[in-house]
């Protein structure tokens, strides 16, 4: 019998550990975010795109209705 020679794994130990708002910081930088609001089931994040807010702000609202007045 011939002896099989035993392959030492070596482990890195250099790996960074993010805590969740890292996380979450790197993520809205990278998608352009302003606010993550969660994620879906694939790991993307959903939220608030950077101008996003302003705009819908500066924005001039296009309908008028009457209290009464369903708008559908």
């Amino acid at each position: 019998m011939s002896k099989k020679k035993k392959i030492k794994k070596s482990r890195n130990d250099n790996v960074e550990v993010w805590t969740e708002e890292q996380y979450e910081e790197y993520l809205a930088e990278l998608y352009n975010m302003e606010d993550i609001a969660g994620f879906t089931e694939g790991g993307v994040p959903y939220g608030v795109f950077n101008g996003e807010i302003e705009y819908l702000v500066n924005t001039p609202k296009s309908y008028n209705y009457d209290d009464d007045e369903i708008p559908f």
